[in-house]
């Protein structure tokens, strides 16, 4: 398994796992989050990665850089 994007927060994880799963690609969330103090303490690296098979790298970054473009596009529009 290989990281292929640091999501910034919780719920960025879950919609970019969505879309990769949606898309036949298996996905782990694994998480830099400090269970003990919850959102007190946030990690410098962001909330956590996300990790796909290494034969599934390469897919999965062109699936999320075009997703991660057309949303980036909407929101300057």
């Amino acid at each position: 398994m290989r990281s292929i994007h640091t999501a910034g927060t919780e719920v960025e994880a879950v919609i970019l796992r969505g879309l990769l799963e949606q898309a036949g690609i298996p996905v782990m969330v694994r998480s830099h989050e400090v269970i003990a103090y919850g959102e007190l303490v946030e990690p410098a690296a962001g909330w956590g990665d996300l990790l796909v098979p290494d034969d599934r790298v390469v897919e999965a970054r062109d699936l999320l850089a075009g997703y991660l473009a057309s949303v980036e596009e909407d929101a300057r529009s």
